[in-house]
Parts: C-alpha cells; structure tokens; sequence
C-alpha cells in the first residue's frame, strides 16, 4: 500500500501489486513443497515459474477460509522448453519436463482469501516461484473474455462400420462442448426402413441424441447433423469423465463425427 496526495493535498492510499516467493526466495524441489500467498482482495495474479531440470507435476489451488484448498484453473501466458501448453487451454495442474525453463500462468483470484502453488508428484530438480496479485485486468486476454476454442477432434469410419468419437477424459476438468457435427455419406443406394438411425452421446446433460431416417439415399448423398451449443458452449455432465459420440454400423455409409470443446471446472 502507498500513499499520495491529491489536488487537495490530501493522502490517499493506493493498493499496489504484490509478489510472493518462497522464505528465503528457497527454491522448491521436494515433494509437497508449496508456495502459499495471501491474495485478499486481490482479483488477478501471474504466476512465473523458473525451472532448473524439474521433472515434476505442479497444481494451482485456491482457498475461501485458508485452510481447506480446492482445484483452481489458470492459463498459460508464455514457456519456454518441453511441450508449451495452448494458451486458451484451461489446466489445474502442469506436468513440467527437464527441458522447461520458462513457465508463466495466469488465474484469477476474486474473493479467494489464499492460492498455493504446489508440487504434487516430485522426481527431479527444481522451481524458483514467484506470484504477483493486484486488482488489475488481467494480461492474458483468455482470462477476460472468451477465446476461441483450442480443442477440436474428428473421427471417420470406414464403410458400414460404426463410428465413435471420443473427448479424452481429464482428470478434474469438464468439457465444454461448442458443436458436434455428424455427417453420414452414402456410398452405395440405401434401403428406406421405418426404423431410423440413431447417434448417441455420453456424459452430456440429457444425453442428446441424432436421428436420421432411413431413407433411400442414393450414392454420393450426404446428410449432415449439427448440435451447436452458441458462444458459452455446453457443459458435459461430469468433470473427469470422457465425453463420447457413437454412430450405429450402418451398410453403405461413412460416418464422419466432429466436435469442438474447451476445458473448464
């Protein structure tokens, strides 16, 4: 905290930016050893790893009372060394190779009271960890606003053989899907049937399904399905748990099954 005079000459206190580092600016290297700062009042904060050959795995947590931590996203700003994360992709933990020397995340920590860094799964080496919180906006524009989406998969099976596509699970984190698109390609003239075809989902809130009739296409003909889910995207059901969409086997056609999602709690 600073003070300043204003026109009329009076003090006014001025909240600055605060940096935290290990007692003793001690790097840690051994397993479970953390840095804890106090961030009341604060909204953003950066958090700037140095890494001297650290082959480890780093969380980020916050804390409302102080004592009891729970899983909070960042986002990475800037790295150097190793496999760089997407920088619009949302994590609650990093694994950090030898290579990496340069790590720098961003996360917001509005009404928390604590946020720790801390090292969770130890092998070898080293990280000197610095956080600087103040009630800024943040740099990094994915912390803001919304960014693009840094996921897409697609899938394509072969003729008359049954598709699934499916969003790997990670652990802590849920998908946010965007759209799914489901397109079926007719390579030979289909049989028109009363029963239609139906494309399932798992771990998506009412468990949406796509239905396409079983017409008498004739070769060449494709048919498209979209569920988009607008610029907020949809939550899966569960956090941890991998999202699928699952095309029949079907005589005749190819499948072809796209999505695009984000990470988030």
């Amino acid at each position: 905290m600073s003070l300043i005079k204003n026109l009329l000459s009076n003090f006014v206190p001025v909240r600055e930016s605060r940096n935290f580092a290990p007692p003793g600016a001690v790097p840690l290297n051994v397993n479970g050893a953390e840095l804890v700062c106090d961030v009341d009042g604060d909204e953003h904060a950066l958090i700037n790893i140095q890494g001297t050959s650290p082959v480890m795995t780093i969380t980020f947590e916050g804390s409302v009372d102080g004592v009891n931590y729970f899983a909070v996203p960042v986002q990475l700003l800037a790295g150097v060394g190793g496999t760089v994360p997407n920088v619009a992709l949302a994590m609650i933990s990093d694994v950090l190779a030898a290579t990496n020397t340069l790590r720098v995340y961003a996360v917001r920590v509005g009404q928390l009271r604590k946020f720790r860094v801390r090292i969770t799964a130890y092998t070898s080496g080293a990280i000197d960890v610095v956080v600087r919180a103040d009630v800024n906006r943040s740099i990094h524009p994915g912390v803001n606003d919304r960014v693009s989406s840094p996921l897409l998969v697609t899938t394509t099976a072969a003729v008359g053989v049954a598709a699934s596509l499916s969003l790997p699970l990670v652990t802590g984190l849920r998908h946010y899907i965007d759209f799914i698109k489901v397109r079926r390609s007719a390579t030979a003239a289909l049989t028109p049937s009363a029963t239609p075809v139906l494309v399932t989902t798992t771990n998506l809130p009412g468990s949406p399904v796509f239905t396409f009739g079983s017409d008498a296409a004739g070769v060449g003909i494709d048919q498209e399905q979209t569920l988009d889910f607008g610029g907020a995207g949809l939550a899966a059901a569960a956090p941890g748990v991998a999202t699928t969409v699952v095309a029949p086997a079907y005589a005749g056609v190819i499948w072809r099954i796209t999505a695009s999602y984000r990470l988030g709690l």
